[in-house]
């Protein structure tokens, strides 16, 4: 990147975009922590695994095919076919260790080449967070296995087949129907609590949660410091989370700047 405002453009919005990641990881710290507090004492461990687990199962799901999708699926499902995407799919000298710094990366565009990694960090990230609320729906509810293969569903292929739509510039939902979706209302929270109502619809409540003649009993949580400090802790991720919805792209020659969300 021989273009000095190019280089300086780029360099910001890696740094940005490192910054949003980690700050989004504190969402996931402060999932974690509240289920733990919200959940009975017996159930702490199985409810500390499940969250651990859904971080290397999510993210290996979504570098062999969830990067993909965003860019594959954008056209109106069984209309237009597949997108190619070359620089998305695990085996391509931009994806994995070689991210950036390939002969293809710059026959591809050195901007690009840098840019895809942080991106793909950000939007592992949301896939993430699309797992972790659905791992709070369905604490003391389900077997680990079962969840493991619902998480590695949604997040690394349902919201992000879901963001290719609403999110990608190309999506049939942003050129035909003009959709917007600034914050990931509808492509992360949207499809997480959609998705988390119909599993909860097909398990029904906790075990314990209705006497033997109807009567509801409360399950109060177990530690309610956990639980006040996870909540502060995903308000505090949020931040982060936000500033990821959307991307700074600045002027630098002159004094404007853009955000596209």
């Amino acid at each position: 990147m021989s273009d000095l405002p190019n280089a300086l453009n780029v360099i910001f919005t890696e740094a940005y975009y490192w910054i949003t990641v980690v700050m989004m990881f504190l969402i996931h710290v402060g999932f974690c922590t509240y289920e733990v507090g919200v959940a009975r004492r017996k159930n702490v461990m199985h409810t500390v695994m499940k969250n651990t687990m859904l971080i290397p199962l999510v993210t290996v799901t979504f570098f062999f095919f969830g990067w993909w999708v965003y860019f594959a699926f954008s056209n109106v499902p069984f209309n237009g076919g597949f997108i190619d995407a070359p620089f998305a799919v695990p085996w391509s000298e931009l994806m994995g260790t070689h991210m950036g710094g390939a002969a293809e990366a710059d026959a591809n565009g050195p901007i690009w080449a840098r840019l895809n990694g942080v991106f793909w960090a950000a939007f592992l990230l949301f896939s993430w967070t699309t797992a972790s609320i659905i791992s709070g729906a369905v604490m003391e509810r389900i077997r680990s296995g079962a969840f493991f293969l619902f998480a590695v569903f949604v997040g690394s292929f349902t919201w992000i087949l879901d963001a290719s739509w609403g999110w990608n510039p190309a999506g049939w939902m942003v050129q035909i129907l003009g959709y917007h979706d600034a914050y990931a209302s509808g492509v992360v929270h949207a499809i997480a609590g959609g998705s988390a109502l119909a599993i909860l619809l097909v398990l029904g409540p906790r075990i314990g949660k209705f006497g033997p003649k109807g009567e509801v009993r409360t399950i109060k949580p177990h530690n309610p410091w956990m639980v006040t400090i996870g909540l502060f802790l995903i308000f505090t991720g949020f931040w982060g989370f936000y500033a990821a919805c959307n991307i700074p792209i600045f002027d630098i020659d002159g004094t404007d700047g853009v955000f596209y969300s």
